[in-house]
């Protein structure tokens, strides 16, 4: 028998911190040219200043976020993608270990409101969004909202049934 798979690759909406803190390495790169220039008259400030301003935006976080789950004989990848070019693996979860898949807001989740929710869904409202109940490698029950497919969900009915609930 053939293994269950799916992969879902989605371009997600920038998450509101990570919009403020661009703006504000941008700011800062602005400011420390301006007060070098307008204040200290400096030439080894400038070099500094230029230095800085070169490393803030170097490293300074993308807007262009891509997450791809990718489910496999009942384990899902949650993976994260930076400017198309950097992956990195954000979780794994095993339909074996999981409590419960369920869309966003429904009352199955009801007693796992005090569980932190780490967020790897596309960010649109017009999107349905689910979120996955289970226990980690270490025993400690995590949550994740996040956006599959169809064929995605239906790999992951055929696995475990009465773990999906879709309304």
């Amino acid at each position: 028998m053939e293994p269950l798979y799916s992969e879902t690759y989605l371009e997600a909406k920038p998450s509101p911190k990570r919009k403020q803190k661009r703006m504000l390495l941008i700011l800062l790169c602005i400011v420390l040219l301006l007060v070098d220039v307008l204040i200290l008259h400096s030439a080894i400030g400038l070099f500094l200043v230029i230095v800085i301003d070169a490393l803030i935006i170097v490293f300074l976080p993308t807007n262009q976020i891509a997450y791809e789950y990718v489910f496999v004989d009942g384990q899902i990848d949650f993976d994260c993608i930076y400017a198309g070019s950097k992956r990195k693996n954000l979780a794994k979860a095993d339909l074996e270990s999981t409590d419960v898949v369920a869309p966003e807001g429904s009352h199955e989740l009801d007693s796992y409101q005090n569980l932190k929710c780490e967020d790897y869904s596309s960010g649109y409202e017009e999107h349905k969004h689910y979120v996955i109940v289970y226990r980690g490698e270490n025993g400690v029950s995590s949550k994740i909202k996040f956006t599959p497919d169809e064929k995605m969900l239906s790999n992951m009915k055929m696995k475990a049934h009465s773990k999906i609930k879709e309304y």
